[in-house]
């Protein structure tokens, strides 16, 4: 992409002055309002030539995504600090910030693409039997292909977290750093200011349309019981609201968006992207971090950090990183033939909220999903930002709902809904982008052509069950192998399909019932010839329809010296070596009930403060 320099959009317009003056004005126009948008200018320059002229920093960060860009942000608050972060991707692009399409990032250069292994017990509908995990490759990281939720998860689980031996992460701990990256969209009133902050670099909103759909899907919760909130993430986590998302005048705010390009002109702050971090340097014969190997454009350079190395390359690259190093499980890294630094579990505990996917339909003639309305979508977001594509509208309403206990504090269960209208696959398939297979793809598309269709993810929040992520080689280029072990536990299969059978519930509300929405099943060749209400059909179901909602973490455990499987100590700190931290997901003990981004941007807050408090230089 261009970098927008001054004049450069009249000339590109004049090279196709043959056209006529109405296409050339029409072309200046957009390629005007891409620049603006998304143009090199928008985010930091490529460091480059400062790294290769001087490759001494006092801290490098590994990653740019929800919480390197966060660490990078607040470690060059200090101004005689230098800091370099590193991206193995590029700047963001028009389809990353538009919030609408979010799901067609999937399987772009922006996307990391990974897939877990064949297990018998779930992602049975999938080509490779194994589910497909995106990961933003891309300033931002994963934030800037997410769906924009801003959920914190339950005060239990940093209570957990705390309990467990993690000294200064209980929920009032932690609460501040929630509110410090915040600025929330409305004035706080003494309410609302208990539990949300302002003026931080995160904007976080309600944005004022209510879709039809979000106000049926509020109703039919309500019917069954569940209590209407505006704010899961105030007083209480319980009951269905419509979310508050990471948006502003109608664009994402990513991590790259709200801490990156604000100080993209920071001298102490230098971004080399495109570059792949390959091992973690070390003075010869001792385990204190000199620096890191980065592969750029084909060659390797090292890169020295005179205090620390904060990696944040999230639940994935991060144990990979960590392990091509020499960190990681004694055993599986002399098997692949590298030299052990540090014996750590890393890798381990791997969780991530996995959910199911059932199907409501409604006949319907409705053409928003035609070209020409594609096409007038596309023009209103790039020009104005506004439009179908500048909104998270009708997607927004999640629930929480413990199915046991309904007056329970602490959820079990989380519901997440994606509208579909007819023949959306114009815009995005859902199905086929997950790498679904083509007796699910060939039923949805058939289904969409003339049907409404909404799609209920049933969130399993606490699972049992852990996975784990091994090196396949010790090749840098090779994606690692990930272990889901989805389901592995049984309890975590009873609890989707009690989940499940909430959300099946819908079709006897008036609010469904209101507009013919029918609960609609795809017929899999796995699951036939079993009763459709019999929990085994919803097992079935389950393990066939299964999907990541892509939050994988706790990969480099956050313990005290008595945990077994502690990667890193509560001060982010890595065990058993000097000048080396994690701040990202995978240092979560537990996943958190709730999507991730907004507590791994909190984790990145408090641990820049740990890096500070650690050198000197916190100031309150």
């Amino acid at each position: 992409m261009w970098a927008c320099e001054p004049g450069l959009t009249s000339t590109i317009a004049e090279s196709y002055a043959g056209a006529g003056p109405l296409f050339v004005n029409t072309l200046q126009t957009f390629l005007a309002a891409h620049c603006a948008l998304v143009g090199d200018h928008v985010w930091p320059a490529d460091a480059k030539e400062h790294v290769v002229r001087d490759p001494y920093y006092d801290f490098i960060v590994v990653g740019a995504g929800s919480a390197g860009a966060v660490v990078a942000n607040r470690l060059s608050e200090v101004p005689e600090w230098r800091v370099l972060l590193v991206e193995a991707g590029g700047n963001p692009t028009l389809g990353t910030e538009a919030p609408q399409v979010f799901l067609a990032n999937l399987k772009t250069k922006e996307d990391w693409g990974y897939k877990t292994e064949h297990q018998p017990g779930a992602c049975g509908a999938y080509k490779t039997k194994g589910c497909y995990w995106p990961r933003g490759k891309v300033l931002g990281g994963t934030s800037s292909i997410n769906a924009m939720f801003y959920v914190r998860g339950n005060k239990q689980d940093y209570n957990e977290w705390a309990a467990a031996g993690n000294t200064g992460w209980s929920y009032d701990d932690v609460l501040p750093y929630f509110k410090k990256s915040e600025d929330f969209y409305k004035p706080l009133t003494p309410e609302t200011a208990e539990h949300h902050g302002s003026g931080g670099y995160l904007h976080v909103e309600h944005t004022e349309d209510v879709a039809d759909i979000e106000k049926l899907l509020l109703q039919a919760n309500a019917e069954l019981g569940l209590e209407i909130t505006d704010d899961v993430t105030g007083a209480q986590q319980m009951g269905v609201t419509r979310a508050l998302t990471t948006t502003k005048d109608g664009v994402r705010q990513s991590t790259a968006r709200a801490f990156l390009s604000p100080i993209r002109e920071r001298r102490n702050f230098h971004v080399l992207k495109d570059a792949l971090a390959t091992k973690i340097l070390f003075k010869p014969n001792t385990t204190e971090v000199t620096g890191i190997l980065v592969n750029k454009d084909g060659k390797d350079i090292e890169i020295y950090a005179n205090k620390e190395v904060i990696v944040s390359a999230g639940s994935i690259n991060t144990p990979q990183l960590l392990m091509l190093s020499g960190i990681g499980p004694k055993k599986h890294l002399q098997q692949i033939g590298i030299e052990v630094k540090a014996d750590l579990p890393v890798g381990e505990n791997l969780q991530d909220h996995a959910f199911a996917a059932m199907m409501f339909t409604t006949r319907s003639d409705s053409d928003l999903a035609s070209l020409p309305n594609i096409v007038g979508g596309i023009y209103q977001f790039m020009l104005h930002q506004k439009g179908q594509f500048s909104d998270f509208s009708p997607h927004r309403i999640t629930g929480f709902i413990n199915t046991l206990d309904p007056k329970a504090t602490f959820p079990d269960i989380q519901t997440h809904h994606i509208a579909m209208l007819p023949n959306l696959t114009n815009i995005v398939d859902l199905f086929a982008l997950h790498d679904s297979s083509q007796e699910v793809q060939g039923q949805f598309q058939e289904i969409i052509k003339d049907n409404f269709v909404l799609v209920p993810y049933i969130v399993l929040l606490k699972p049992n069950s852990k996975g784990r992520i091994l090196l396949k080689n010790k090749d840098p280029a090779d994606k690692p192998l990930i272990y889901a072990n989805y389901f592995d536990d049984s309890e975590d299969l009873k609890t989707v399909v009690r989940g499940m059978r909430y959300v099946a519930k819908y079709r006897e509300t008036k609010s469904f019932q209101s507009i013919g929405l029918k609960l609609r099943w795809f017929e899999l060749e796995a699951c036939k010839g079993l009763d459709e209400e019999s929990d085994e059909f919803y097992e079935c179901m389950a393990r066939q329809i299964t999907f990541s909602l892509y939050h994988p973490t706790s990969t480099a455990k956050m313990g005290p010296e008595s945990d077994g499987l502690a990667v890193v100590d509560p001060e982010l700190r890595v065990r058993g070596v000097r000048g080396l931290r994690v701040v990202d997901a995978s240092v979560m003990p537990s996943i958190v009930r709730g999507n991730t981004n907004a507590p791994v941007i909190m984790i990145a807050e408090r641990g820049a403060d740990l890096v500070k408090k650690h050198w000197g230089k916190l100031v309150h």
